[in-house]
């Protein structure tokens, strides 16, 4: 069964942000970022239970060469992407997550 991933609003403006910082001229990582994104929202279409669960039914699976997590909840054939987080950020910054 392929599950359908879908980016909530708030996921999909942080994944915006994080692309636009690792884009810049500077760093020129834009694609990378892209790429693991686009990896690991592969990894969750086809097996969403492969990360756990860390609050209720909320799951976090981590970026291998970024400091990103997406959170995600199952819903029936959906993966809802719930943010993009940046690991570095305080942690109760997602304590909401559930009720967005």
């Amino acid at each position: 069964m392929v599950f359908k991933v879908i980016f909530k609003p708030l996921a999909q403006l942080e994944v915006s942000e994080a692309f636009e910082w690792y884009a810049q001229p500077h760093i020129v990582m834009g694609e990378a970022f892209l790429a693991e994104l686009e990896h690991t929202s592969g990894l969750l279409a086809s097996n969403p239970h492969l990360y756990p669960r860390i609050e209720n039914e909320l799951r976090r699976a981590n970026f291998s060469h970024f400091p990103y997590s997406l959170f995600y909840v199952i819903d029936g054939d959906e993966v809802n992407v719930l943010s993009c987080f940046h690991q570095h950020r305080d942690p109760r910054y997602r304590e909401g997550l559930l009720n967005s």
